[in-house]
């Protein structure tokens, strides 16, 4: 029979026929991950990583991405390699044959591409690769079921679980059981260990992060520094305020003006760097942006907030964290990127500090019952 005939069926077709035997036949050695971005998106994917381990011990993992998420995959001990890809080169055919040449020399026997897009899942197509698992209609967009083998349909709401779900024609994965199994970054650790020391911020103190990918998903900078206070008031929490490139650093500024002592700027990072800035933080209060998921990636429970995206779907994965979702409804469809922040100022900075003040008090409650 035809291996694409076996592997083409949607998701629980699919699963039926393995039941036969085939499911415990196919043991792939070598394996491709089609996350090719955002930081975010990226981080959200890491647990599928660490399920293919652990499902086929002896694979090789080899990530494709396209953006920043690779400094902080290079390290990852589920991920044997990474391959950067560049943004454009669906719009460079020339560059195709070279492309597919590289792919197909590794010899992949199985593609996941939780992107579901065609960028993504052309990759997939191009490597040759006889197994290539992606989502129907439920999930992937423009053309991108069209070049998979197998289809999975989602059920699970949050992003961390639905890209978990690629793995459903072999292993059932267990709402909120995902594993991040983030490493330590050593060399970073040891140069913030030493800047943490000359920033005196004390023994306990939180983080916040003012950036957004999306102009829609910005917070004022005001607010966060209203939020920083009134946890330096009523824990004597300082706040470290973190950014990433010239405009953050403006508003970032801006919230350490509006904290006076409580407030201190923290030093350009790169994305390891910020791991570990992240993982020694108590709190993480940050909008729906790549550094909040890092936070809950390292274990930091974090306070996130959401206006034109939805919290349970994208939010922090994990019991500890917390999410503010606004009241203005997001829209239906795509969410809107660009244009005022509407939804956000709809979020006043009273729910945050109390969702703040919710996360600092299970803390206590967890160390008590310790």
């Amino acid at each position: 029979m035809d291996h694409n005939t076996q592997f083409n069926p949607t998701g629980s077709r699919f699963r039926r026929q393995l039941s036969g035997g085939l499911r415990d036949a196919f043991q792939p050695e070598r394996v491709m991950i089609t996350r090719l971005s955002a930081i975010g998106d990226c981080l959200a994917t890491l647990p599928l990583a660490v399920d293919v381990k652990r499902l086929w011990p002896g694979s090789h993992i080899t990530w494709l991405v396209d953006c920043g998420a690779a400094a902080l995959l290079q390290t990852h001990p589920d991920i044997d390699r990474v391959q950067r890809i560049g943004k454009k080169w669906m719009k460079q055919p020339k560059l195709w044959r070279e492309l597919r040449d590289q792919l197909q020399a590794e010899r992949f026997d199985l593609v996941l591409d939780p992107q579901g897009l065609t960028k993504s899942a052309m990759l997939g197509w191009l490597s040759g690769a006889r197994v290539r698992v992606g989502f129907d209609r439920s999930h992937a967009r423009e053309i991108a079921p069209w070049l998979y083998t197998t289809r999975v349909t989602r059920s699970h709401r949050h992003m961390v679980d639905c890209y978990r779900e690629l793995l459903s024609p072999w292993h059932e994965p267990q709402r909120g059981t995902g594993d991040f199994h983030m490493p330590r970054y050593m060399a970073e650790s040891q140069r913030v260990e030493t800047q943490l020391a000359e920033l005196q911020l004390g023994p306990q103190w939180i983080c916040i992060n003012v950036g957004a990918g999306w102009p829609t998903k910005l917070w004022p900078p005001s607010r966060f520094a209203e939020v920083g206070q009134a946890l330096f008031r009523q824990r004597g929490l300082k706040s470290l305020v973190v950014w990433a490139g010239e405009s953050e650093k403006h508003a970032a500024e801006q919230i350490v003006h509006g904290l006076g002592p409580a407030g201190i700027l923290a030093p350009d990072t790169t994305l390891p760097e910020l791991a570990e800035w992240l993982r020694l933080a108590k709190l993480v209060v940050s909008s729906d942006t790549g550094p909040a998921h890092l936070a809950a990636a390292v274990g930091t429970p974090s306070v996130v907030l959401f206006g034109p995206t939805w919290g349970d779907e994208c939010g922090p994965y994990g019991a500890q964290h917390r999410v503010v979702q606004s009241i203005v409804i997001p829209p239906r469809g795509a969410p809107k990127r660009r244009g005022v922040a509407t939804a956000m100022n709809a979020i006043n900075v009273e729910e945050v500090v109390d969702a703040c003040l919710d996360v600092l008090a299970c803390q206590h409650t967890q160390r008590a019952s310790a």
